[in-house]
């Protein structure tokens, strides 16, 4: 449901880009529910009689209404003041028989696969004024989790390559393989993901060798789990050009974009147009603002900045896209939850936040996140950094740190060639925390480290010194393509950190792990 509206961001003009060869083999043959394609025609027609849907009468229901008690965004700050307990509250109120934004006998009825009306233009609006995507349609889902699986089967056929950050969030990339799906790593480095190497992953690709060639990037560009790296401006806009080149499809995850971290924020535009439209001229451009091929999936989240228990994202595409995915939902998940519905469309509605009282909000909530981030990066700085043992890029939002382990300077650390042997690799902590496999399924070319087993080290140290940190290991993509110029395995010293636990959880954890890098560098 594209919605046209008043945007810091110009609109691009769109591009007459066929993209029905990217849809998988299912998302081809699959047709739409034909139970709920008559329930959607019969929503056209105001005040016609249903006799043909099995949904129980809302009379039967036995609720009559909800109340939501939410902050009021009174104040500069009204995170701070919600987590001090200072905050005045709104009381947010559906009800089945009295008005409401969204009546609860709509909420908790049957619906489509999209979503209800009232909650989707919500999020097309704010969509519009913050991308300013062209001719781009929203629905709804599960969260992200919900959104990306089905786009892997959306997009997706056994022994098709996907394009992905070298070390990604392993929950997410392992759904793909159960489809067939094989993953290719792109290179990245402190700024993220890497133009050039993809470029030269699709340039060099070699269908006879390789099979066929990669057609969907998955990437998270903001706060990119584990690295925590943003994508600049002018690295997006080089993706989006390889992606148009090589016909690629660009799956934009997006569940950290609005915890940006030093922003600065015009206050004039603040006074003259509001939170949406200050906030719009500062966040990043995302993929999708820059779509004009319509090859940009956008998958956004309410579990970093409302709660994650109320499993609801949506997602941003062409019409095309969107028609086939209501499809799939139609015919699997079905209808996003009434109750989350029900208390969005409340909170984005006249009586509630509003799409401004949510940017509102996320811009406190970000500035409470960007506090912990500070003393993180404080007690960093004051315990771990002076032992010369690790380092860390300060991120420029979401919530990890990715930490570096100069196991260059270990008494230890030993760099051997492929035919010298190999000693042990450790353990990495059992079988789960080990992802076993990420050397031993990769081509050994070139130089290689005894890497994986220090850190497996590490780990235990850590673990037995009362501190849990997430090993490079666990995300790493093994590389089956031969893509791959070096083994990931020599590149994963590194761990990775959050900051958003208490300021007790960070002093304690981070000086625990300054002591057991000493002891495990020998440096006691």
């Amino acid at each position: 449901m594209p919605v046209a509206v008043e945007s810091a961001i110009p609109y691009p003009t769109p591009r007459k880009v066929d993209l029905a060869h990217h849809l998988s083999t299912e998302a081809r043959i699959r047709q739409p529910n034909p139970i709920k394609s008559v329930w959607k025609a019969a929503q056209i027609r105001p005040g016609i009689i249903n006799m043909g849907n099995g949904d129980p009468h809302h009379t039967l229901y036995p609720i009559a209404s909800m109340n939501f008690i939410v902050p009021s965004l009174d104040g500069d700050h009204p995170v701070e003041a919600w987590r001090m307990g200072t905050s005045k509250t709104l009381v947010l109120s559906s009800h089945k028989d009295a008005p409401s934004t969204l009546s609860l006998r709509t909420a908790f009825a049957y619906g489509a696969g999209a979503g209800l009306p009232a909650v989707r233009e919500a999020l097309a609006d704010l969509g519009a004024r913050i991308h300013a995507p062209p001719n781009h349609t929203v629905c709804l889902s599960l969260g992200n989790a919900d959104a990306l699986t089905k786009c892997f089967r959306l997009f997706g056929d056994p022994d098709d390559s996907f394009l992905c950050e070298e070390f990604t969030f392993s929950a997410m990339t392992n759904a793909a393989l159960a489809l067939g799906i094989r993953w290719v790593p792109v290179r990245v480095d402190g700024g993220g993901l890497l133009p050039e190497d993809l470029e030269r992953v699709m340039r060099c690709w070699d269908e006879k060798k390789q099979g066929k060639r990669p057609h969907v990037l998955y990437t998270v560009p903001c706060s990119q789990n584990p690295t925590g790296s943003t994508i600049s401006l002018e690295r997006r806009r080089q993706i989006y050009e390889v992606a148009h080149i090589y016909d690629i499809i660009i799956i934009e995850d997006d569940p950290y974009y609005f915890l940006q971290y030093d922003l600065q924020i015009n206050q004039n535009t603040l006074k003259e147009h509001g939170y949406t439209r200050a906030m719009s001229e500062v966040l990043p451009r995302s993929f999708l603002s820059m779509d004009i091929d319509g090859r940009v999936v956008r998958l956004d989240s309410f579990s970093k900045v409302l709660a994650p228990g109320i499993r609801l994202g949506w997602i941003t595409s062409s019409p095309f896209f969107a028609d086939k995915l209501d499809m799939l939902t139609d015919s699997s998940t079905q209808h996003p939850h009434g109750l989350g519905q029900a208390y969005l469309a409340e909170l984005l509605g006249p009586t509630g936040w509003g799409a401004d009282g949510l940017m509102k909000w996320v811009h406190s909530l970000a500035r409470e996140y960007e506090r912990r981030r500070d003393l993180f990066v404080s007690v960093f700085d004051a315990k771990v950094a002076p032992t010369g043992c690790a380092s860390a890029e300060v991120p420029q939002s979401g919530m990890f740190v990715w930490i570096q382990v100069h196991l260059e300077s270990h008494p230890r650390f030993v760099v051997r060639t492929p035919d010298s042997g190999s000693d042990d690799e450790g353990d990495m902590l059992g079988a789960v925390m080990a992802a076993p496999g990420v050397l031993g399924e990769v081509a050994r070319r070139g130089p290689i480290t005894n890497t994986e087993q220090l850190m497996s080290e590490l780990l235990r140290k850590l673990v037995e010194s009362g501190v849990i940190m997430i090993p490079a290991s666990t995300f790493a993509i093994v590389d089956r393509s031969g893509s791959t110029l070096s083994p990931i395995g020599d590149r994963a010293n590194y761990l990775r950190a959050t900051f958003v636990g208490t300021d007790e959880t960070i002093r304690d954890g981070l000086t625990i792990f300054a002591q057991a890098l000493e002891e495990f560098f020998n440096l006691k």
